[in-house]
């Protein structure tokens, strides 16, 4: 059990898991004890979507975990030949996008990637 110390309210808080970001129970600041301050600044809309994408001559499943209006997390439940800084070409639902990999997180099970949009 890990004690997390709300960088906004200063309460502290218990969490199992220290590394993901959670809203602090008391004023709802997200944060998480290993990374602090979550930096996406627009609110997530925790919103499931398959899809599919082409990267590197490979076909991709995926499915969105969730969006804001500048990003978007990603699960992958294959093999990932993505690293972060490539820029992958998305078409979600009907709306096609190019977007930058922030971050690559691979679990047991699948992998987790952070996106940004590209204007």
């Amino acid at each position: 059990m890990f004690k997390l110390l709300c960088p906004k309210c200063n309460k502290a808080s218990y969490s199992a898991d220290r590394q993901f970001y959670a809203p602090c129970p008391y004023c709802g600041h997200i944060f998480s004890g290993k990374h602090g301050s979550d930096r996406r600044n627009e609110e997530r809309t925790t919103k499931k979507i398959s899809f599919g994408f082409p990267h590197n001559g490979q076909s991709l499943q995926a499915n969105t975990k969730d969006l804001s209006r500048s990003g978007l997390c990603v699960e992958i439940f294959s093999e990932l030949p993505i690293t972060a800084g490539d820029d992958i070409n998305l078409s979600i639902e009907d709306n096609r996008f190019k977007a930058r990999v922030v971050w690559k997180k691979t679990l047991p099970d699948k992998s987790l990637i952070g996106l940004q949009k590209i204007i």
